[in-house]
């Protein structure tokens, strides 16, 4: 529970919304309802990653073409 409590601090959750979050999954304590009772309250989600939504362009640095293409010869020492 101490590791949840920290993560809420360091993700700068307001002391208050955090004993209010701990009491409400306290007997049912998940990454996933922690993220719905942080979403009720108005933030974002810590504990889970909804992939579905990232839209992956936005992380990509390398042009997917130039990045796949195998080199024609490697140098060896």
């Amino acid at each position: 529970m101490q590791s949840v409590i920290y993560e809420l601090r360091a993700n700068n959750v307001k002391e208050e919304d955090i004993e209010l979050i701990i009491s409400r999954v306290k007997n049912r304590l998940s990454e996933r309802n922690l993220d719905i009772e942080l979403e009720k309250l108005g933030y974002p989600k810590i504990f889970t990653v909804d992939y579905d939504d990232l839209e992956y362009d936005d992380f990509d640095e390398y042009d997917d073409f130039e990045y796949m293409k195998k080199p024609k010869h490697f140098d060896v020492d």
